[in-house]
């Protein structure tokens, strides 16, 4: 993209706000809190809904250019695999599990798993969470966006990414992340709104861009067969642990506010995703690219003056931060609250520092290895969202089963249920990576099931046989 010196001064006005916000707006006529872990880990759950709303939308839309690709690739299934699954899924968790999260009274989801279960699945659960939330993609997609506008090398934009992850989190905690998410937030809708209006402009009306697509890019399904979209569903599933819905509805000052915050959120969602499915319809009807992630930039370059461009580039910077600086602070969070604070009794070496100062280690060492990935895999930090399908299958079963009261399996059944789950995606993934660099021949139909897949299978199955077997044997007790 080519800026002229306004633009430049835009992103810089963000910048300097975002900093401004997140070190010292959020410090100002800052209540004393009662428990300080509690106000640094979630804001001492005072979250209202608008920045309940303005925090989850923000934080949800993190890998901006993927949606992009897809959409430029496929077409109208894009809003079928990437927006009407995560509504469902949202409005299931809304409906039967925000408040119960919010009442348990918990920080974190391994703390979760380890009031139901015990430390040995605690741990478990921490390992698995900090595989998910490590943000070495979000790293590199802000690198990218920088390198647009500054055209320095990649990993110099790398390393300014993370220094601007850690630069207000690290003092503010959660409470910076949420202030600086509803300012995010806003602009990610003006920018991308404003790309629409242009693109209206420059382009014209829906139905003249509807007959320059191919075909296949105007059914509902795309190419997809219905095999393949009921995995897309699935895979939505991914939203019932995501840890930053969690940590949100953790944060809610209300469980209601909880429940109620989702509900907004997916009118939000869709919003956005019209934004993003119409312009990216628009990119593939009139732009050609080798690069279908650049389709949003693309188009902006092409559609957008002076100022406008600015602020678009600016919605961009908004969306992967938002997303960088919240999964940050959640993996800092599980390496300083739920790795290393268990450890205080056994280690001299961690007595006497307090959880917060553990949680700012974690954030260091979060980004420094986030860092390391980037840097040096940047063509395979794509394999990191595979590490999403990989994890997921292990927690889910046992945190759904965990916000109910009655105890449907035991502390071993669940570690055996997190750790033989994904597992099984794990080898599912290296016979798909294997049958790819044609180490062994397998048929197709393997490398067409996603990863994520068995493994949910696999979980169901366990947690089953663990409930049956557990109800039988209460049944089977006599009474004298």
């Amino acid at each position: 993209m080519n800026f002229q010196f306004a633009d430049y001064l835009i992103v810089a006005a963000y910048i300097t706000a975002i900093l401004y916000i997140g070190n010292f707006l959020s410090h100002k006529n800052k209540p004393k809190p009662n428990n300080a872990v509690e106000d640094y880990i979630l804001a001492g759950r005072q979250l209202t809904l608008p920045l309940f709303v303005g925090t989850l939308v923000a934080s949800w839309y993190g890998n901006i250019f993927g949606v992009g690709e897809f959409i430029y690739g496929r077409g109208l299934v894009g809003w079928l695999c990437f927006g009407f699954p995560y509504y469902i899924a949202g409005l299931i968790f809304a409906l039967f599990f925000a408040k119960k999260v919010r009442s348990y009274n918990v920080f974190t989801i391994p703390e979760q798993i380890n009031l139901k279960y015990g430390r040995i699945p605690s741990f478990v659960a921490s390992v698995i969470v900090l595989v998910i939330t490590i943000p070495a993609a979000y790293i590199l997609m802000l690198g990218f966006i920088i390198k647009l506008f500054t055209h320095w090398d990649l990993n110099i934009c790398i390393i300014v990414a993370a220094v601007l992850a850690l630069l207000y989190i690290y003092r503010g905690g959660f409470r910076s992340d949420v202030l600086t998410n509803t300012a995010q937030f806003i602009l990610m809708y003006i920018g991308f709104g404003a790309l629409l209006i242009f693109t209206l402009i420059h382009f014209g009306s829906f139905d003249t861009m509807l007959t320059a697509l191919p075909e296949a890019h105007k059914k509902l399904s795309g190419n997809y067969s219905i095999q393949i979209i009921i995995v897309w569903f699935i895979i939505a599933l991914q939203t019932f642990v995501d840890p930053s819905f969690h940590q949100r509805c953790s944060s809610a000052q209300t469980p209601s506010i909880a429940k109620n915050g989702i509900l907004v959120s997916i009118i939000f969602w869709m919003i956005f995703d019209f934004f993003t499915l119409s312009t990216g319809l628009y990119a593939r009807a009139y732009i050609k690219l080798d690069d279908p992630m650049m389709s949003f930039p693309a188009l902006g370059e092409a559609v957008m003056p002076v100022v406008w461009k600015g602020l678009f580039l600016v919605a961009m910077l908004s969306t992967v931060m938002s997303s960088l600086t919240s999964y940050t602070f959640i993996s800092g969070t599980t390496i300083g609250h739920d790795i290393l604070k268990p450890l205080q009794k056994r280690f001299a070496l961690l007595n006497n520092i307090n959880t917060q100062t553990l949680i700012r280690f974690g954030l260091i060492v979060s980004i420094f290895f986030s860092v390391l990935l980037a840097i040096s895999l940047p063509s395979a930090v794509g394999l990191i969202y595979k590490t999403s399908s990989i994890a997921v299958p292990g927690l889910l079963a046992p945190l759904i089963l965990s916000y109910f009261k009655k105890d449907y399996i035991k502390k071993k059944q669940a570690s055996i249920i997190m750790l033989t789950s994904s597992s099984t995606s794990a080898l599912w993934q290296l016979f798909i990576f294997l049958i790819d660099k044609k180490v062994i021949i397998l048929n197709s139909f393997v490398i067409s099931i996603e990863p994520m897949i068995p493994g949910i299978i696999v979980s169901i199955i366990l947690s089953s046989i663990f409930v049956i077997k557990k109800k039988s044997n209460v049944d089977n007790i006599k009474y004298y």
